[in-house]
Protein backbone atom coordinates (compact mmCIF):
# COMPACT_ATOMS: atom_id res chain seq x y z
CA UNK A 1 0.00 0.00 0.00
CA UNK A 2 1.36 3.44 -0.95
CA UNK A 3 1.27 5.95 1.96
CA UNK A 4 0.98 8.83 -0.51
CA UNK A 5 -2.08 7.41 -2.25
CA UNK A 6 -3.77 6.62 1.04
CA UNK A 7 -3.23 10.10 2.45
CA UNK A 8 -4.53 11.70 -0.77
CA UNK A 9 -7.89 10.03 -0.26
CA UNK A 10 -8.43 11.72 3.11
CA UNK A 11 -9.21 15.14 1.73
CA UNK A 12 -8.23 18.63 2.90
CA UNK A 13 -10.24 18.51 6.12
CA UNK A 14 -8.49 15.46 7.57
CA UNK A 15 -5.33 16.98 9.06
CA UNK A 16 -5.55 14.89 12.25
CA UNK A 17 -6.09 11.70 10.25
CA UNK A 18 -3.11 12.57 8.06
CA UNK A 19 -0.88 13.04 11.12
CA UNK A 20 -2.04 9.76 12.66
CA UNK A 21 -1.48 7.91 9.42
CA UNK A 22 1.93 9.47 8.89
CA UNK A 23 2.95 8.46 12.43
CA UNK A 24 1.64 4.93 11.91
CA UNK A 25 3.41 4.64 8.56
CA UNK A 26 6.69 5.84 10.05
CA UNK A 27 6.33 3.32 12.87
CA UNK A 28 5.84 0.52 10.35
CA UNK A 29 8.81 1.69 8.29
CA UNK A 30 11.02 1.89 11.38
CA UNK A 31 9.92 -1.56 12.56
CA UNK A 32 10.55 -2.97 9.09
CA UNK A 33 13.97 -1.31 8.90
CA UNK A 34 14.93 -2.71 12.30
CA UNK A 35 13.84 -6.19 11.29
CA UNK A 36 15.66 -6.02 7.93
CA UNK A 37 18.81 -4.69 9.59
CA UNK A 38 18.70 -7.48 12.16
CA UNK A 39 18.13 -10.09 9.48
CA UNK A 40 20.99 -8.75 7.36
CA UNK A 41 23.21 -8.87 10.43
CA UNK A 42 22.35 -12.53 10.92
CA UNK A 43 20.22 -11.85 14.00
CA UNK A 44 16.57 -12.78 13.40
CA UNK A 45 14.15 -10.97 15.67
CA UNK A 46 10.73 -12.43 16.40
CA UNK A 47 7.39 -11.18 17.67
CA UNK A 48 6.05 -13.17 20.61
CA UNK A 49 2.48 -14.38 21.03
CA UNK A 50 0.67 -14.49 24.36
CA UNK A 51 1.30 -17.82 26.14
CA UNK A 52 -1.54 -20.37 26.07
CA UNK A 53 -2.15 -22.77 28.98
CA UNK A 54 -2.60 -26.07 27.14
CA UNK A 55 -3.38 -28.40 30.07
CA UNK A 56 -4.76 -26.26 32.92
CA UNK A 57 -5.35 -29.12 35.36
CA UNK A 58 -4.54 -30.18 38.91
CA UNK A 59 -1.60 -32.49 38.31
CA UNK A 60 1.89 -31.83 36.98
CA UNK A 61 2.87 -31.98 33.31
CA UNK A 62 6.49 -31.73 32.15
CA UNK A 63 9.11 -32.88 29.60
CA UNK A 64 7.33 -31.69 26.49
CA UNK A 65 7.79 -32.79 22.88
CA UNK A 66 6.31 -31.03 19.86
CA UNK A 67 5.54 -31.93 16.26
CA UNK A 68 4.43 -29.40 13.64
CA UNK A 69 3.33 -29.57 10.00
CA UNK A 70 5.43 -27.67 7.41
CA UNK A 71 2.83 -24.88 7.19
CA UNK A 72 2.89 -24.42 10.97
CA UNK A 73 -0.85 -24.90 11.36
CA UNK A 74 -1.12 -28.47 12.63
CA UNK A 75 0.54 -29.20 15.98
CA UNK A 76 0.67 -32.13 18.38
CA UNK A 77 2.30 -31.88 21.79
CA UNK A 78 3.11 -34.66 24.25
CA UNK A 79 4.44 -34.62 27.82
CA UNK A 80 4.78 -36.58 31.04
CA UNK A 81 1.27 -36.62 32.51
CA UNK A 82 1.41 -37.18 36.28
CA UNK A 83 -2.28 -37.95 36.67
CA UNK A 84 -3.98 -41.21 37.59
CA UNK A 85 -2.89 -42.93 34.38
CA UNK A 86 0.75 -41.80 34.94
CA UNK A 87 1.31 -41.76 31.20
CA UNK A 88 2.04 -39.60 28.18
CA UNK A 89 -0.28 -36.62 27.95
CA UNK A 90 -1.25 -35.29 24.53
CA UNK A 91 -3.12 -32.45 22.85
CA UNK A 92 -3.29 -31.02 19.34
CA UNK A 93 -4.02 -27.75 17.59
CA UNK A 94 -5.33 -27.08 14.08
CA UNK A 95 -4.84 -23.30 14.07
CA UNK A 96 -1.13 -22.91 14.62
CA UNK A 97 -1.23 -23.13 18.41
CA UNK A 98 -3.80 -20.42 19.06
CA UNK A 99 -6.19 -22.99 20.51
CA UNK A 100 -5.63 -26.54 21.72
CA UNK A 101 -7.98 -29.47 22.19
CA UNK A 102 -8.72 -30.33 25.82
CA UNK A 103 -5.84 -32.44 27.09
CA UNK A 104 -6.01 -36.21 26.85
CA UNK A 105 -3.30 -38.88 26.77
CA UNK A 106 -1.72 -41.22 24.26
CA UNK A 107 -2.89 -44.85 24.66
CA UNK A 108 0.27 -46.37 26.15
CA UNK A 109 -1.00 -47.11 29.67
CA UNK A 110 -3.40 -49.61 31.24
CA UNK A 111 -5.23 -46.95 33.25
CA UNK A 112 -7.32 -43.91 32.44
CA UNK A 113 -7.43 -40.63 34.36
CA UNK A 114 -10.60 -41.78 36.14
CA UNK A 115 -10.14 -44.68 38.56
CA UNK A 116 -12.30 -47.63 37.53
CA UNK A 117 -12.71 -46.47 33.92
CA UNK A 118 -10.95 -48.54 31.27
CA UNK A 119 -8.73 -46.72 28.75
CA UNK A 120 -9.70 -46.51 25.10
CA UNK A 121 -7.17 -49.10 23.92
CA UNK A 122 -6.20 -51.93 26.32
CA UNK A 123 -2.48 -52.16 27.11
CA UNK A 124 -0.42 -54.10 29.61
CA UNK A 125 1.77 -51.22 30.78
CA UNK A 126 1.19 -49.41 34.06
CA UNK A 127 3.42 -46.36 33.48
CA UNK A 128 4.57 -44.39 30.45
CA UNK A 129 6.75 -41.33 30.02
CA UNK A 130 9.55 -39.57 28.10
CA UNK A 131 7.27 -38.84 25.12
CA UNK A 132 8.59 -37.95 21.68
CA UNK A 133 6.38 -36.71 18.83
CA UNK A 134 7.15 -35.52 15.30
CA UNK A 135 5.10 -34.72 12.20
CA UNK A 136 5.67 -37.07 9.25
CA UNK A 137 4.97 -35.36 5.87
CA UNK A 138 4.89 -38.73 4.10
CA UNK A 139 1.63 -39.69 5.85
CA UNK A 140 0.42 -36.31 7.22
CA UNK A 141 0.28 -37.97 10.64
CA UNK A 142 2.22 -37.58 13.88
CA UNK A 143 4.61 -40.32 14.98
CA UNK A 144 4.47 -40.75 18.76
CA UNK A 145 6.88 -42.81 20.88
CA UNK A 146 6.83 -43.32 24.65
CA UNK A 147 8.75 -45.36 27.16
CA UNK A 148 6.39 -47.80 28.90
CA UNK A 149 7.09 -49.63 32.19
CA UNK A 150 5.73 -52.52 34.16
CA UNK A 151 3.65 -55.37 32.72
CA UNK A 152 1.08 -57.56 34.41
CA UNK A 153 3.44 -60.51 34.17
CA UNK A 154 6.86 -59.00 34.82
CA UNK A 155 9.11 -55.95 34.99
CA UNK A 156 9.31 -55.29 31.29
CA UNK A 157 10.02 -51.95 29.67
CA UNK A 158 9.57 -51.05 26.02
CA UNK A 159 9.84 -48.15 23.66
CA UNK A 160 6.44 -48.21 21.99
CA UNK A 161 5.47 -46.39 18.81
CA UNK A 162 2.12 -45.39 17.35
CA UNK A 163 0.73 -42.78 14.96
CA UNK A 164 -1.80 -40.06 15.69
CA UNK A 165 -4.06 -38.90 12.86
CA UNK A 166 -5.63 -35.51 13.70
CA UNK A 167 -8.02 -35.81 10.75
CA UNK A 168 -9.67 -38.75 12.52
CA UNK A 169 -9.47 -37.27 16.02
CA UNK A 170 -12.48 -36.04 17.95
CA UNK A 171 -11.35 -32.93 19.89
CA UNK A 172 -14.52 -33.01 22.01
CA UNK A 173 -14.02 -36.58 23.24
CA UNK A 174 -13.90 -37.34 26.96
CA UNK A 175 -10.38 -37.16 28.41
CA UNK A 176 -10.30 -40.97 28.78
CA UNK A 177 -11.03 -41.54 25.07
CA UNK A 178 -7.72 -40.19 23.70
CA UNK A 179 -9.66 -38.37 20.92
CA UNK A 180 -11.08 -41.71 19.72
CA UNK A 181 -9.63 -45.08 18.76
CA UNK A 182 -9.75 -44.21 15.05
CA UNK A 183 -7.03 -41.60 15.54
CA UNK A 184 -4.42 -44.17 16.65
CA UNK A 185 -2.53 -47.04 15.04
CA UNK A 186 -1.71 -50.23 17.01
CA UNK A 187 1.21 -49.99 19.43
CA UNK A 188 4.47 -51.47 18.13
CA UNK A 189 7.66 -52.11 20.16
CA UNK A 190 10.87 -50.41 19.05
CA UNK A 191 12.99 -52.24 21.63
CA UNK A 192 12.42 -54.14 24.88
CA UNK A 193 14.28 -54.18 28.18
CA UNK A 194 13.70 -54.93 31.84
CA UNK A 195 13.39 -52.75 34.94
CA UNK A 196 11.98 -52.84 38.45
CA UNK A 197 8.83 -51.13 37.18
CA UNK A 198 9.69 -47.76 38.71
CA UNK A 199 10.37 -44.46 36.96
CA UNK A 200 13.96 -44.31 38.13
CA UNK A 201 15.76 -44.51 34.83
CA UNK A 202 19.01 -46.20 35.87
CA UNK A 203 17.45 -49.39 37.23
CA UNK A 204 17.83 -52.48 35.08
CA UNK A 205 18.48 -52.82 31.34
CA UNK A 206 16.31 -50.29 29.60
CA UNK A 207 16.07 -47.58 26.93
CA UNK A 208 15.89 -44.06 28.35
CA UNK A 209 15.22 -40.47 27.25
CA UNK A 210 14.45 -41.15 23.60
CA UNK A 211 14.25 -38.44 20.94
CA UNK A 212 12.92 -38.61 17.38
CA UNK A 213 13.25 -37.01 13.97
CA UNK A 214 11.93 -37.65 10.45
CA UNK A 215 13.76 -37.32 7.15
CA UNK A 216 11.70 -34.72 5.29
CA UNK A 217 14.01 -34.51 2.26
CA UNK A 218 13.22 -36.02 -1.14
CA UNK A 219 16.51 -35.57 -3.00
CA UNK A 220 19.55 -37.83 -3.41
CA UNK A 221 20.79 -39.30 -0.13
CA UNK A 222 17.42 -38.93 1.59
CA UNK A 223 14.91 -41.52 2.80
CA UNK A 224 11.70 -39.51 2.72
CA UNK A 225 9.47 -40.24 5.72
CA UNK A 226 12.05 -42.40 7.54
CA UNK A 227 11.45 -42.14 11.29
CA UNK A 228 14.50 -42.21 13.58
CA UNK A 229 14.51 -42.72 17.34
CA UNK A 230 17.71 -42.56 19.43
CA UNK A 231 18.14 -43.32 23.13
CA UNK A 232 20.58 -44.20 25.92
CA UNK A 233 20.60 -47.95 26.62
CA UNK A 234 21.14 -48.48 30.34
CA UNK A 235 22.91 -51.80 30.78
CA UNK A 236 22.15 -52.44 34.44
CA UNK A 237 25.89 -52.23 35.15
CA UNK A 238 26.30 -48.44 35.20
CA UNK A 239 26.80 -48.08 31.44
CA UNK A 240 24.55 -46.30 28.96
CA UNK A 241 25.71 -46.34 25.33
CA UNK A 242 23.69 -44.67 22.56
CA UNK A 243 21.46 -46.71 20.23
CA UNK A 244 19.24 -45.81 17.27
CA UNK A 245 16.48 -47.51 15.28
CA UNK A 246 14.61 -46.42 12.18
CA UNK A 247 11.37 -47.26 10.41
CA UNK A 248 10.13 -46.63 6.87
CA UNK A 249 6.50 -47.49 7.67
CA UNK A 250 5.93 -45.28 10.73
CA UNK A 251 6.79 -47.87 13.34
CA UNK A 252 5.15 -50.99 11.93
CA UNK A 253 8.63 -52.47 11.39
CA UNK A 254 11.94 -51.33 12.84
CA UNK A 255 15.60 -51.70 11.86
CA UNK A 256 17.74 -51.82 14.99
CA UNK A 257 18.71 -51.28 17.70
CA UNK A 258 21.94 -50.10 16.08
CA UNK A 259 24.82 -49.16 18.38
CA UNK A 260 26.29 -45.68 17.79
CA UNK A 261 28.63 -45.20 20.77
CA UNK A 262 32.17 -46.50 20.30
CA UNK A 263 33.39 -48.99 22.89
CA UNK A 264 35.37 -46.33 24.73
CA UNK A 265 32.30 -44.08 25.10
CA UNK A 266 29.75 -45.90 27.21
CA UNK A 267 28.46 -43.37 29.76
CA UNK A 268 26.11 -41.38 27.59
CA UNK A 269 22.78 -39.51 27.67
CA UNK A 270 20.69 -36.99 25.69
CA UNK A 271 20.79 -38.68 22.28
CA UNK A 272 19.43 -36.25 19.65
CA UNK A 273 19.01 -37.43 16.01
CA UNK A 274 18.92 -34.90 13.17
CA UNK A 275 18.99 -35.06 9.35
CA UNK A 276 21.06 -32.69 7.20
CA UNK A 277 20.06 -31.19 3.84
CA UNK A 278 22.06 -33.88 2.01
CA UNK A 279 20.44 -36.76 3.94
CA UNK A 280 23.31 -37.32 6.38
CA UNK A 281 22.01 -38.44 9.79
CA UNK A 282 23.68 -37.01 12.89
CA UNK A 283 23.28 -37.97 16.56
CA UNK A 284 24.71 -35.86 19.38
CA UNK A 285 24.88 -36.67 23.10
CA UNK A 286 26.72 -35.92 26.34
CA UNK A 287 29.44 -38.39 27.39
CA UNK A 288 31.38 -38.73 30.64
CA UNK A 289 33.94 -41.03 32.27
CA UNK A 290 31.20 -42.57 34.42
CA UNK A 291 27.46 -42.36 34.97
CA UNK A 292 27.57 -39.61 37.60
CA UNK A 293 30.68 -37.69 36.63
CA UNK A 294 30.74 -33.89 36.71
CA UNK A 295 34.30 -33.80 35.38
CA UNK A 296 35.76 -34.39 31.93
CA UNK A 297 32.37 -34.46 30.26
CA UNK A 298 32.13 -33.79 26.53
CA UNK A 299 29.53 -33.13 23.86
CA UNK A 300 29.86 -36.03 21.46
CA UNK A 301 28.57 -36.54 17.91
CA UNK A 302 28.57 -39.19 15.19
CA UNK A 303 27.12 -39.42 11.68
CA UNK A 304 25.72 -41.91 9.18
CA UNK A 305 25.86 -41.48 5.40
CA UNK A 306 23.58 -44.42 4.62
CA UNK A 307 20.35 -43.49 6.35
CA UNK A 308 21.31 -44.66 9.85
CA UNK A 309 22.42 -48.21 8.97
CA UNK A 310 26.12 -47.74 9.81
CA UNK A 311 28.02 -45.17 11.84
CA UNK A 312 31.55 -43.78 11.95
CA UNK A 313 33.84 -42.84 14.80
CA UNK A 314 32.48 -40.73 17.65
CA UNK A 315 33.86 -37.18 17.65
CA UNK A 316 34.12 -34.58 20.41
CA UNK A 317 32.25 -31.41 19.44
CA UNK A 318 33.01 -29.52 22.67
CA UNK A 319 34.48 -30.06 26.12
CA UNK A 320 32.19 -29.09 28.98
CA UNK A 321 34.46 -27.25 31.41
CA UNK A 322 32.18 -27.18 34.45
CA UNK A 323 29.20 -29.52 33.97
CA UNK A 324 26.05 -28.77 35.88
CA UNK A 325 24.35 -31.57 37.77
CA UNK A 326 22.12 -32.07 40.77
CA UNK A 327 19.85 -29.31 42.05
CA UNK A 328 19.70 -25.96 40.29
CA UNK A 329 20.87 -23.10 42.54
CA UNK A 330 18.04 -21.56 44.57
CA UNK A 331 15.74 -24.44 43.58
CA UNK A 332 14.81 -27.97 44.54
CA UNK A 333 14.70 -29.53 41.06
CA UNK A 334 17.52 -31.05 39.05
CA UNK A 335 19.33 -29.95 35.88
CA UNK A 336 22.04 -31.45 33.64
CA UNK A 337 24.34 -30.39 30.79
CA UNK A 338 21.57 -31.04 28.25
CA UNK A 339 23.56 -31.32 25.03
CA UNK A 340 21.36 -30.56 22.03
CA UNK A 341 21.86 -29.99 18.30
CA UNK A 342 20.22 -29.28 14.97
CA UNK A 343 21.37 -28.83 11.36
CA UNK A 344 21.21 -25.59 9.38
CA UNK A 345 19.13 -26.67 6.39
CA UNK A 346 20.90 -24.17 4.09
CA UNK A 347 24.57 -24.36 5.08
CA UNK A 348 24.50 -28.00 6.20
CA UNK A 349 26.48 -27.12 9.31
CA UNK A 350 25.54 -28.48 12.73
CA UNK A 351 24.80 -26.07 15.55
CA UNK A 352 25.28 -27.71 18.95
CA UNK A 353 24.47 -26.28 22.38
CA UNK A 354 25.06 -27.34 25.96
CA UNK A 355 24.89 -25.97 29.50
CA UNK A 356 28.14 -25.04 31.25
CA UNK A 357 28.77 -23.11 34.47
CA UNK A 358 32.42 -22.31 33.74
CA UNK A 359 31.87 -18.56 34.21
CA UNK A 360 29.61 -18.74 37.28
CA UNK A 361 25.93 -19.28 36.61
CA UNK A 362 24.97 -22.05 34.20
CA UNK A 363 24.76 -20.51 30.72
CA UNK A 364 24.05 -22.08 27.35
CA UNK A 365 27.01 -22.27 24.96
CA UNK A 366 26.94 -22.91 21.22
CA UNK A 367 29.43 -24.33 18.74
CA UNK A 368 29.24 -25.35 15.07
CA UNK A 369 31.32 -27.56 12.83
CA UNK A 370 33.62 -25.52 10.60
CA UNK A 371 32.76 -27.38 7.40
CA UNK A 372 29.47 -29.04 6.48
CA UNK A 373 29.75 -32.81 6.70
CA UNK A 374 32.99 -32.73 8.70
CA UNK A 375 32.41 -33.46 12.40
CA UNK A 376 36.08 -33.38 13.42
CA UNK A 377 36.60 -29.60 13.64
CA UNK A 378 34.44 -27.20 15.65
CA UNK A 379 34.29 -23.52 16.52
CA UNK A 380 35.19 -22.27 20.00
CA UNK A 381 32.02 -22.45 22.14
CA UNK A 382 30.53 -19.06 22.99
CA UNK A 383 27.66 -18.07 25.26
CA UNK A 384 24.35 -17.72 23.44
CA UNK A 385 23.13 -15.05 25.88
CA UNK A 386 25.73 -14.25 28.50
CA UNK A 387 24.08 -13.85 31.90
CA UNK A 388 24.87 -13.80 35.60
CA UNK A 389 21.70 -15.84 36.20
CA UNK A 390 20.88 -19.44 35.39
CA UNK A 391 19.95 -20.70 31.91
CA UNK A 392 18.92 -24.31 31.37
CA UNK A 393 16.95 -26.88 29.34
CA UNK A 394 18.04 -25.92 25.80
CA UNK A 395 16.10 -27.43 22.89
CA UNK A 396 16.75 -26.71 19.21
CA UNK A 397 15.08 -26.86 15.81
CA UNK A 398 15.82 -25.51 12.34
CA UNK A 399 13.71 -23.85 9.67
CA UNK A 400 14.04 -24.66 5.94
CA UNK A 401 15.38 -21.15 5.22
CA UNK A 402 18.46 -21.66 7.44
CA UNK A 403 17.27 -20.05 10.65
CA UNK A 404 18.15 -22.06 13.77
CA UNK A 405 16.01 -21.67 16.90
CA UNK A 406 16.91 -22.42 20.52
CA UNK A 407 14.43 -22.27 23.40
CA UNK A 408 15.48 -22.34 27.06
CA UNK A 409 14.57 -21.29 30.59
CA UNK A 410 16.19 -17.95 31.37
CA UNK A 411 16.51 -16.33 34.81
CA UNK A 412 17.91 -13.03 33.57
CA UNK A 413 14.40 -11.69 34.21
CA UNK A 414 15.09 -12.20 37.93
CA UNK A 415 18.54 -10.65 38.54
CA UNK A 416 17.81 -9.99 42.21
CA UNK A 417 16.78 -13.51 43.19
CA UNK A 418 17.97 -15.82 40.38
CA UNK A 419 15.00 -18.06 41.14
CA UNK A 420 12.13 -17.21 38.78
CA UNK A 421 12.14 -18.78 35.31
CA UNK A 422 11.27 -16.92 32.11
CA UNK A 423 11.39 -18.51 28.64
CA UNK A 424 13.64 -17.16 25.88
CA UNK A 425 13.88 -18.06 22.21
CA UNK A 426 17.29 -17.37 20.68
CA UNK A 427 17.53 -17.45 16.87
CA UNK A 428 20.51 -17.33 14.51
CA UNK A 429 20.89 -17.08 10.75
CA UNK A 430 24.69 -17.53 10.77
CA UNK A 431 25.10 -20.80 12.69
CA UNK A 432 25.57 -19.15 16.06
CA UNK A 433 27.94 -16.30 15.23
CA UNK A 434 25.16 -13.92 16.31
CA UNK A 435 21.80 -14.39 17.98
CA UNK A 436 18.53 -12.52 18.25
CA UNK A 437 16.21 -13.00 21.23
CA UNK A 438 12.46 -13.23 21.65
CA UNK A 439 10.99 -13.41 25.15
CA UNK A 440 8.21 -15.99 25.07
CA UNK A 441 7.44 -15.78 28.79
CA UNK A 442 8.35 -12.34 30.21
CA UNK A 443 7.06 -12.89 33.76
CA UNK A 444 9.05 -15.46 35.69
CA UNK A 445 7.53 -18.36 37.61
CA UNK A 446 8.74 -20.21 40.70
CA UNK A 447 9.49 -23.80 39.69
CA UNK A 448 9.19 -24.94 43.32
CA UNK A 449 5.64 -23.66 43.78
CA UNK A 450 3.93 -26.89 42.66
CA UNK A 451 4.92 -30.52 43.08
CA UNK A 452 5.02 -33.42 40.67
CA UNK A 453 3.07 -36.34 42.13
CA UNK A 454 4.34 -39.88 41.78
CA UNK A 455 0.84 -41.07 42.72
CA UNK A 456 -2.02 -38.53 42.83
CA UNK A 457 -4.03 -40.66 45.25
CA UNK A 458 -1.08 -40.81 47.69
CA UNK A 459 -0.45 -37.41 49.38
CA UNK A 460 2.99 -38.50 50.57
CA UNK A 461 4.05 -38.97 46.94
CA UNK A 462 3.19 -35.37 46.05
CA UNK A 463 6.10 -33.73 47.83
CA UNK A 464 8.56 -33.93 44.96
CA UNK A 465 9.94 -30.90 43.10
CA UNK A 466 10.55 -31.84 39.47
CA UNK A 467 10.33 -29.46 36.51
CA UNK A 468 11.30 -32.21 34.06
CA UNK A 469 14.53 -32.39 32.08
CA UNK A 470 13.66 -30.57 28.83
CA UNK A 471 11.18 -28.43 26.90
CA UNK A 472 10.47 -28.23 23.14
CA UNK A 473 10.51 -26.11 19.97
CA UNK A 474 9.64 -26.66 16.29
CA UNK A 475 10.30 -24.27 13.39
CA UNK A 476 9.02 -23.11 10.02
CA UNK A 477 10.35 -20.18 7.98
CA UNK A 478 7.65 -17.98 9.48
CA UNK A 479 7.69 -18.99 13.12
CA UNK A 480 9.14 -20.95 16.01
CA UNK A 481 6.58 -22.74 18.20
CA UNK A 482 7.53 -23.78 21.74
CA UNK A 483 6.12 -25.80 24.63
CA UNK A 484 7.31 -25.50 28.21
CA UNK A 485 6.28 -26.24 31.78
CA UNK A 486 5.02 -23.32 33.85
CA UNK A 487 2.79 -22.60 36.81
CA UNK A 488 -0.93 -22.88 36.17
CA UNK A 489 -3.67 -22.01 38.59
CA UNK A 490 -3.57 -25.44 40.26
CA UNK A 491 -0.34 -27.14 39.27
CA UNK A 492 2.45 -27.33 36.72
CA UNK A 493 0.87 -26.94 33.28
CA UNK A 494 2.06 -27.15 29.70
CA UNK A 495 2.21 -23.74 28.01
CA UNK A 496 2.45 -22.94 24.31
CA UNK A 497 3.93 -19.83 22.73
CA UNK A 498 5.45 -18.78 19.44
CA UNK A 499 7.68 -16.20 17.82
CA UNK A 500 6.78 -15.04 14.31
CA UNK A 501 9.40 -13.72 11.89
CA UNK A 502 9.14 -11.18 9.11
CA UNK A 503 8.22 -7.51 8.61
Amino acid sequence: MSPGVTMGRLGKGSEMQRKVLIAATLAILVATAVWVAAALAGVPGGTASAPVDVTNDVYANNEESLGMSPDGQLLAGAWNDWEFNDGCGLSFSTDGGGHWASESFAPFTAFSNTPGVDPILPTQFAIAGDPAVVYNPKSSKFDVICQAFGTKTGNQIQLLSTTFDPKKADPTANVNLSYGAAAWSPLEPVTTGTSNGSQKGSNGKLPDHEAVTVDTGTGPGHHFGRLFVAWAEFSGFGRSPIDIAYSDDEGLHWAGPIRISDKGNQFDQDAIPRVGPDGTVYVSWVSGPNEKSLKNNVAMIDKSSDGGATWGSDQVAARIVSPIGGLLPNSNYRVFEDVHSTVDQQSGRIVLTFTDQKDGASNIYATHNLTAGDITQWSTPTAVKSSGEEEFFPWMSSAPDGRVDLVFYDRSCDPAGDKLNCVTLASTADDGASWGYTTLLPTGFDGDLHHACLAPDDPEACGRNFLGDYIAVASTDGKAQALWTGNGGQGMDVFSGRATFGP
